[in-house]
């Protein structure tokens, strides 16, 4: 049946309006509305063609209804989208996950479909215009699939995994139950036994594993019929059979009065395969576990005072501006700024270090971070749906939602071999028949075949390894938002690193000027609409004095600022700003010394003359040096790029130990810098932090930004380092090559089982129950692999 507004099906439950005396079927509640409408406005009664109306066509448009004829709507460049993540449940294998993708990507509307096997998320980005969101989860549901809104939360999960644990448990009684009665049929091989027992007793067994069978089995049952309804075959469908044919033919011989029956082999193949996907899921819920944990870190109210009184509101009530506090012990539910109070507070969480930060009114704070000393009275800077942890969360949720290559590589291969498998075991049960095996030693190898072969370690192999990375990484400070740059990582071959602010802590000071009596007021009403390092030092040295006016202000990007001050032209700056200006002998003299030693200079200029210098002084981090040693060890070639003084660039790459140096670049130069050693073949990764490293950053192969940087360098790169230490740059590739590592030995054991598995049981040295069980060590094998990763990387 379908709606009677929108056309699309309108499922086993439709809702319904009698509307003329006619009874109307809607497939929601939005179509049900606007047909109301549509009929108390006259326009059904008129026969009119209701999709040429307005209400239609802006209910439409609005996607408080889907389109039936959208397959010949094109959809318009610049439509509006939104992403949803959803939480699935009832996969079985990553073939799953590629059947609700294709599914999915049929839907008109929809411009994307990932699914991430590994932690059961599905992220969709769609046109709500075209399509309604409900439609997302019916048309998952149709494939035999559960969809939620992914919230972070888990009590879902309990429930289905309640649900598993009571048919495990049936199973596996029904299953001792079973073999303990069938030793009457095994001593009837012996000993004589009276035609009751031997008539009554296979009846009790096939009565006994019926509802393991047809209740413990009924998901992997469900979920295969579905697939070969959809025309695909899925990895159920391996598993259905065997059970199935185990199932068949023992009642067909316990009706015939037969001598072999193997309703033991179809409730022990059943409990060992819903244990084996106990353990996935058990493994799939750690590895979601850095979510949730981010989730939890977000509290739902703020507390503030207003007028004396103490309340809370909603986080999502808090606007940029508002003031909130937040007592000792309390997470703090926004990012913001300190007004009033003194506190060490807590950020491990989101920076992986343990040492609490000192708070004191000015710095800022981050939201979810814990407030372990006194009160504090914030103003809140962005909203909570905008905060650096919202921000972390979608980053890390993206990652796993994300696939490397190598993933996409063993999905096609896992989904090609489920067909292999059907055709290998009839080969195997028409070739012991032609043999001149009986029919049911033919058919307990077949089974034995569909069985071991069922591609559940190596459907797990890769994400689950990557996803416990991500994970784990996300724990340590480390943001990686692609998957993909782990495969990537494996191939670099040289690192640039940007100075300022990432070499260097960014935090500048003036050291020196000539003249020394410089006044530094003028100079700060110019820097105050700055934001470069260099401007910060400026304004601090002038003070707190008033500052005069600045006008006629114009920014010159990567070399300095210039513009009117008490009518005369000013201007502070490198030397290429003040080219076309003559340097005296003495000022240039102590600007060489100056960089020699490792010090930034500017120039200053009063209408058109050079008249000052002064050196700036900036501290390396302490951990520079080891890092870009420990590289270099991994045969990691070190390039340090700045905008600086060759001479003062010269002096930092020798300081730290870079391989090679390049000064006085333009942020344009940086991308160009980029983009040519690429065509020279080079595999290329780029640290930076400022709004300037950006356009280098996505140009680079492997874009990596410091969490203190700004937001567009962090959204221009796929791997964020959220503290300020550079010995997590070190950390990144030693997670990428031990992911790679583990991946390689998942995926070689897992090749490995079913390789050996399939002929030990095309031979019939494997029987059906020793294929199962060993199908669950395949398993476990992966899953242990995996979580060895994760428990390293945490705590290395």
């Amino acid at each position: 049946m379908n709606c009677d507004l929108c056309g699309l099906p309108a499922g086993p439950q439709p809702l319904s309006l009698q509307v003329a005396g006619t009874h109307r079927a809607f497939c929601c509640q939005g179509c049900l509305n606007v047909y109301t409408i549509l009929a108390e406005s006259g326009v059904i009664a008129r026969g009119e063609d209701f999709r040429s109306s307005e209400v239609y066509r802006e209910s439409l448009r609005l996607g408080l209804i889907s389109n039936s004829q959208a397959a010949r709507v094109e959809i318009p460049e610049g439509a509006e989208t939104r992403e949803s993540t959803y939480q699935l449940s009832g996969l079985w294998c990553s073939s799953c996950g590629w059947l609700i993708e294709h599914a999915l990507a049929s839907e008109h509307g929809i411009v994307s479909a990932n699914v991430l096997f590994a932690s059961d998320l599905l992220k969709v980005r769609y046109c709500p215009q075209y399509l309604p969101p409900g439609r997302i989860t019916s048309r998952v549901q149709a494939l035999g699939y559960n969809a939620s809104e992914y919230s972070g939360e888990t009590d879902r999960d309990r429930g289905e995994k309640r649900d598993l644990l009571l048919r495990i448990g049936i199973a596996a009684f029904l299953w001792m139950n079973v073999m303990l009665l069938s030793l009457v049929i095994y001593a009837s091989y012996w000993e004589n036994i009276s035609d009751a027992a031997r008539r009554i007793v296979p009846l009790a067994l096939a009565g006994l594993t019926l509802p393991a069978v047809f209740y413990s089995a009924w998901p992997i049952l469900r979920v295969a019929f579905l697939g070969l309804r959809a025309f695909t075959l899925r990895m159920e469908a391996l598993l259905a059979l065997g059970i199935l044919a185990a199932f068949g033919y023992s009642c067909a011989q316990a009706v015939a009065g037969g001598r072999h029956f193997y309703f033991d082999t179809a409730c022990a193949i059943i409990t060992l395969v819903l244990l084996g996907k106990l353990l996935e899921r058990g493994a799939k819920e750690r590895t979601t576990q850095a979510i949730t944990a981010l989730y939890r870190m977000m509290p739902s109210k703020a507390r503030i005072f207003n007028e004396g009184r103490e309340s809370f509101v909603s986080i999502e009530a808090l606007q940029p501006g508002s003031l909130f506090v937040v007592k000792a012990g309390e997470r703090i539910p926004a990012d913001g700024t300190v007004v009033d109070g003194e506190s060490d507070v807590d950020e491990s969480i989101l920076t992986g270090e343990s040492a609490p930060r000192p708070k004191t009114p000015g710095v800022n704070v981050i939201a979810g971070s814990l407030n372990g000393g006194s009160v504090l009275r914030i103003r809140a800077l962005r909203t909570a749906g905008d905060s650096t942890l919202h921000h972390i969360i979608r980053s890390v949720e993206q990652a796993m939602a994300s696939r490397a290559p190598i993933e996409r590589t063993v999905d096609k291969v896992a989904r090609v071999f489920v067909p292999v498998t059907i055709a290998i075991a009839l080969m195997t049960l028409t070739g012991w028949l032609l043999a001149g095996a009986t029919l049911s030693d033919a058919l307990m190898r077949a089974i034995a075949v569909l069985v071991i072969a069922c591609p559940c370690a190596l459907g797990i192999a890769t994400p689950l390894a990557i996803t416990a990375a991500v994970g784990a990484a996300s724990r340590r400070g480390i943001l990686i938002r692609d998957a993909a740059v782990l495969e990537q990582i494996g191939n670099i071959d040289v690192l640039v690193l940007d100075k300022t602010g990432t070499v260097t802590e960014g935090d500048f000071n003036v050291l020196d000027c000539l003249p020394a009596n410089l006044p530094f007021g003028p100079l700060a009403a110019l820097e105050t609409l700055s934001e470069h390092p260099l401007a910060r030092a400026v304004v601090r040295r002038a003070g707190p004095a008033p500052l005069p006016t600045a006008t006629q202000v114009q920014v010159h990007k990567g070399h300095g600022i210039s513009g009117q001050v008490h009518g005369q032209a000013l201007s502070i700056g490198n030397r290429a700003l003040i080219a076309s200006q003559c340097i005296p002998d003495v000022l240039n003299h102590f600007a060489q010394h100056w960089e020699a030693t490792g010090a930034t200079v500017a120039f200053v200029s009063e209408n058109n003359q050079v008249t000052a210098a002064i050196a700036f002084g900036d501290r390396i981090r302490a951990d520079a040096r080891e890092t870009l040693l420990n590289l270099q060890q991994h045969n990691i070639a070190t390039l340090l790029l700045s905008g600086d003084a060759v001479e003062t660039t010269q002096w930092v790459a020798s300081a730290i130990g870079a391989g090679s140096f390049r000064g006085a670049v333009l942020p344009d130069g940086k991308k160009a810098l980029i983009d040519e050693m690429k065509a020279q073949g080079r595999k290329v990764a780029m640290i930076g932090d400022g709004v300037n490293d950006a356009p280098a950053l996505a140009a680079a192969d492997l874009g990596i930004a410091l969490g203190s940087g700004a937001d567009l360098a962090m959204q221009a790169a796929p791997v964020v380092l959220m503290s300020n230490s550079l010995a997590h740059l070190s950390v990144v590739f030693e997670i990428a090559r031990a992911t790679l590592r583990v991946v390689r030995q998942n995926l070689f054991w897992a090749f490995f089982y079913n390789a050996a598995g399939i002929t030990l049981a095309i031979t019939g040295v494997l029987n059906p129950i020793l294929a199962a069980a060993a199908m669950v060590l395949s398993s476990l094998c992966v899953i242990g692999n995996s979580f060895r990763l994760r428990n390293a990387i945490a705590h290395d």
